[in-house]
């Protein structure tokens, strides 16, 4: 079996609580050795530490030196010196990163650790060449841990590279087998810290979120705090990251009564594949969660859309993966933040929900949630009256928090600008084709015309027309008015400037000259442009501008 073999396969071993360590030089080795090197490395991002850090770092290399000289079978060297590799590179690695800034450590300090860790790494590299001939267990962990990187939209259907996989892709061409340790941190190093995500992040200029389930350690690096995620994400990531089935079949091992009726259970095994893929995500984003007071590092999750309308079922759903959240982080907490004061809360979830504005019951739910402490992230919302009443919401449920002196976190109001760009699109197209079939006789056949010229999948004028909404369902028109609205789906008229439109509207004499009909949609399509904006505008200036900011606080209080 080869040494990447080996790695891969070898099982993490149980998180015993409490942990029986020493002191964080000591965790931060005992949790790696159990097969968690990314946990133990975030635990080195303590604020309490600020100062010390060189100190606890070269205490874990004293230790991690005797681990690595440890006698034992083929296996258990491999997997021991693996593991000591990877807590090391993850340590440097995040102190390359924005978690450096977020844990308060000075750039002094930080390069002083890393020396140390470099200098410790091109140490065992030595030690394996002499043993081994080359380093293969340190070549083995970084090229796992570029196959990590290079995971991110792997499957994309369309053949694009995410950023993180070119990422991963520089840094492999830098890689010096004479110098594999050093090459790889300083090739990182640079991607990390000259990447414009990174600059941003650390100018203050704007906070990152992803709407993608995997490479999120790379992108937290870069000072993503947020990710969005639902059934589909989670979909993509079973797509771009197999090594997800192999645990949705160990839970299915120790559930078999969820296989005995699927469609019966089709929400909850729904539930539990996305948790899967969801744990992941948050313990990549825990340490600015604690980091930064709950003010980033969430992970925004859809309720089931299929009780979206009613409010007992939503926070029936909400609780329930809530709950399993906290009983999970109770565990990982106990390791992630070894040693911090008992005064910070352990095991609660950095989990907000989105709750769908499509009805009434978004009200309710957003209250409700907010009011015991779990953040809302309020979606489908297209207009000021919209996003105006749910803030209200979120006030409303925020306050019955406070004066229970339960903390409130982080939450949401997602303006969909994209998709009202899209709705008035459709409407705006619908209404000038009505009005230029006005002006004909054989309306159908016109109609025809277009749609053949948009390429809508249409035979003849006559037939019961069928196509794609663009909106993730099919259409079907038998009447004029609903092949009007088939041919001004957005899968067909987006943008709107489509020279067949503008000749449409010309020959019917809707406007003067194809000219004259260009501009007039360049114009529309300008202002439908802008609508999403305006409205994010607005919403702005209700609640957040310096004019009235002030009186929603004095309101509140």
């Amino acid at each position: 079996m080869s040494v990447a073999s080996i790695l891969k396969s070898a099982k993490p071993g149980e998180l015993e609580v409490p942990p029986k360590s020493l002191d964080h030089a000591d965790h931060i080795l005992r949790t790696a050795l159990l097969g968690y090197p990314e946990l133990a490395a975030d635990h080195i991002l303590n604020p309490a530490l600020v100062g010390k850090l060189v100190g606890v770092v070269g205490s874990l290399i004293r230790r991690a030196r005797l681990e690595f000289l440890k006698p034992g079978s083929e296996e258990e060297v491999v997997v021991r010196r693996g593991r000591i590799y990877s807590v090391l590179l993850e340590i440097a690695i995040n102190l390359f990163g924005m978690e450096k800034e977020w844990a308060g450590f000075s750039d002094e300090e930080a390069n002083e650790a890393v020396t140390a860790i470099v200098n410790a790494l091109e140490e065992f590299e030595d030690i394996e060449r002499r043993e081994r001939g080359r380093p293969e267990v340190l070549r083995a962990v970084i090229d796992l841990k570029i196959e990590d990187m290079k995971k991110v939209m792997k499957g994309d259907p369309r053949g694009r590279k995410g950023m993180i996989a070119v990422m991963g892709e520089n840094v492999e061409k830098r890689l010096d087998n004479d110098n594999l340790a050093e090459s790889f941190l300083k090739a990182m190093r640079e991607e990390i810290q000259s990447n414009v995500y990174y600059v941003m992040s650390k100018k203050g200029m704007c906070r990152f979120g992803n709407d993608y389930a995997i490479g999120l350690r790379w992108l937290r690096r870069l000072g993503y705090v947020q990710v969005s995620t639902n059934p589909v994400l989670a979909a993509i990531a079973y797509r771009d990251d197999p090594e997800l089935w192999e645990k949705y079949k160990d839970y299915l091992r120790r559930r078999p009564e969820l296989l005995d009726d699927p469609e019966k259970n089709a929400d909850e095994l729904a539930m539990a594949a996305t948790l899967l893929a969801l744990w992941p995500n948050m313990e990549v984003f825990r340490p600015p969660f604690f980091l930064k007071n709950y003010n980033d590092g969430m992970i925004s999750y859809q309720l089931n859309p299929n009780v979206a309308d009613s409010a007992e079922g939503s926070l029936k759903d909400a609780y329930k993966i809530y709950t399993a959240c906290e009983e999970y982080f109770r565990r990982y907490d106990a390791y992630l933040v070894w040693g911090w004061p008992l005064n910070v809360e352990r095991g609660r979830p950095n989990i907000v929900f989105k709750v769908a504005g499509s009805s009434p019951a978004a009200i309710t739910i957003t209250t409700e949630l907010e009011a015991q402490g779990m953040g809302t992230n309020n979606t489908v919302v297209y207009t000021v009256s919209q996003e105006a009443r749910l803030i209200l919401a979120k006030f409303e449920g925020m306050a019955r928090a406070v004066k229970r002196a339960i903390k409130v976190t982080r939450n949401y109001e997602t303006n969909m600008g994209g998709r009202l760009e899209d709705h008035l699109r459709e409407v705006i197209a619908a209404d000038l084709i009505r009005k230029a079939l006005e002006k004909v006789k054989n309306k159908e056949e016109e109609l025809f015309k277009l749609a053949k010229a948009l390429g809508v999948p249409v035979e003849k004028p006559e037939d019961i027309w069928k196509g794609t909404s663009g909106w993730g369902y099919d259409m079907e028109a038998s009447t004029l008015d609903e092949k009007i609205n088939l041919v001004s789906a957005k899968a067909y008229l987006r943008p709107l400037t489509k020279k067949p439109f503008a000749e449409f509207l010309a020959r019917l004499g809707l406007y003067r000259s194809k000219e004259d009909a260009m501009n007039s949609l360049k114009e529309l399509e300008e202002a439908v442009g802008m609508s999403g904006t305006l409205v994010a505008q607005r919403v702005w200036w209700l609640f957040f501008s310096p004019e009235n900011r002030p009186k929603w606080l004095k309101w509140l209080m």
